[in-house]
């Protein structure tokens, strides 16, 4: 596979030798402070694995056509699936860097009958320059180097093809406004503590959460999904002073570098409605390092928000990254209390994880509350906050509005349900109460 992709390089490097030349009138303007820019495919492996050589060519042409038709540019060298450039861009190059991750995160490359989004990599920095004939590739070597090393080629190519698939359904469904989101409380004795933003896609042929998820977090698209969430949420925290919400981003977003920094400023901007964002950091997928997890924890943190650990005690979690990130809020995964009613050791296991969260954060949320004797149970073992069925049933309206317009409700885990208002839940029959999972 190596010598194959090192073949393609040559070829491709040959094919585009020309178009690589200085552009004198390009050179001209580049006192007009430019941006020297390094791209780097990141999935350009798995797509030649995948899809095939001339699919791996169709991904760099894109990349340059995208990187070209936004700005003036200088090509200084080129491979398959990396391009340094020297540019001349409209607006800040911050702006300019974050327009680019937008459009290959939301537009894919069409080859054959498949749609293959690409995962890329984006490094800039400053210069100026007096003429084309200065820019050396010796300049890009430190923007290399914040790209780590490059991913190898998926094990599977067949489900690869599947997961890419999946992946596109979801983006279209995003574009063509069928991803809805449906809220469902996190609920103490006395209060709700926030409502927690959970994924309904609706359409023929669409996939469940758990699968869409999972193929997002395998194609390296799960990034760009995690920001589009986001911005949904602070969407409804801002426009709304009263609520508190919760969205969950994958372990694999958990890192702080350019992808974050829209959402970063956006919460800078708005610190009241940042104090009321909880992030939910879904261990299905391992995070790149706990270090680096752990300074994007803290860095969310500082603004204000809260951070809460989903599905404790499956996927990936470990009690060692538990403790590294520090969380306001650990939510012990369903499957402890689903068997919690088999056996003595069962229900003794349930206490434990609960009593072992409760060490590592001020909050513990028991997730699949599902009946009384759930709720009673939970309590029963010193849990926090529950969340569940029983609780609240997810909805794709706005139970916190309903919630205020409501007469007050007897206290207890349950009153949510009543205090939320009927108006506020999905039918019976309602097509959205089979799509997808809570949680």
């Amino acid at each position: 596979m190596a010598e194959r992709m090192a073949d393609m390089a040559a070829r491709f490097t040959t094919i585009g030798a020309e178009a690589a030349h200085p552009d004198d009138s390009v050179a001209s303007v580049f006192h007009c402070a430019p941006i020297l820019i390094a791209l780097r495919i990141d999935n350009i492996r798995s797509i030649a694995k995948a899809y095939g050589e001339a699919a791996a060519l169709a991904a760099q042409q894109h990349l340059e056509s995208t990187v070209s038709g936004r700005a003036t540019t200088h090509v200084v060298d080129r491979a398959l699936g990396r391009l340094d450039a020297a540019l001349v861009v409209p607006g800040s190059p911050e702006h300019f860097t974050q327009q680019l991750r937008s459009v290959f995160a939301r537009s894919p490359i069409r080859y054959l009958d498949d749609s293959i989004f690409l995962t890329v990599s984006i490094a800039w920095s400053a210069a100026t320059f007096t003429s084309g004939a200065d820019i050396s590739p010796a300049g890009f070597a430190a923007l290399h180097d914040a790209f780590g090393a490059p991913l190898p080629a998926c094990p599977d190519a067949a489900r690869y093809r599947r997961d890419m698939a999946t992946a596109a359904q979801v983006f279209t469904a995003v574009a063509e406004g069928r991803l809805f989101p449906a809220w469902q409380a996190v609920s103490g004795e006395d209060e709700i503590l926030y409502h927690e933003c959970l994924l309904r896609l609706v359409g023929d042929d669409t996939p469940t959460v758990s699968d869409a998820v999972a193929a997002l977090e395998r194609t390296g698209l799960v990034r760009a999904f995690d920001q589009i969430m986001l911005s949904l949420v602070l969407d409804e925290l801002e426009a709304d002073s009263a609520a508190r919400l919760g969205v969950n981003i994958s372990a694999a977003s958990a890192l702080l570098d350019p992808w974050w920094d829209d959402a970063l400023a956006r919460l800078r901007a708005n610190p009241a409605a940042t104090r009321r964002l909880v992030v939910e950091i879904t261990e299905t997928a391992a995070f790149p390092s706990i270090s680096s997890a752990a300074r994007f924890t803290s860095a969310l943190r500082e603004l204000g928000c809260r951070i809460a650990i989903d599905d404790f005690g499956m996927g990936f979690s470990s009690v060692r990254s538990v403790l590294a990130l520090s969380p306001d809020y650990v939510k012990v995964d369903a499957f402890f209390l689903r068997r919690a009613g088999q056996s003595a050791r069962c229900r003794n296991a349930l206490a434990h994880m609960i009593g072992l969260a409760g060490t590592m954060a001020a909050g513990v949320i028991v997730e699949g509350v599902e009946t009384e004797a759930d709720s009673r149970l939970v309590a029963s073992l010193g849990a926090d906050w529950q969340q569940g069925h029983y609780i609240h049933f997810p909805s794709t309206l706005r139970p916190w509005i309903a919630r205020r317009n409501a007469p007050a409700a007897a206290s207890g885990f349950a009153s949510t349900m009543t205090a939320s208002g009927g108006a506020a839940f999905l039918p019976a029959n309602s097509p959205y109460r089979s799509i997808g999972l809570s949680g």
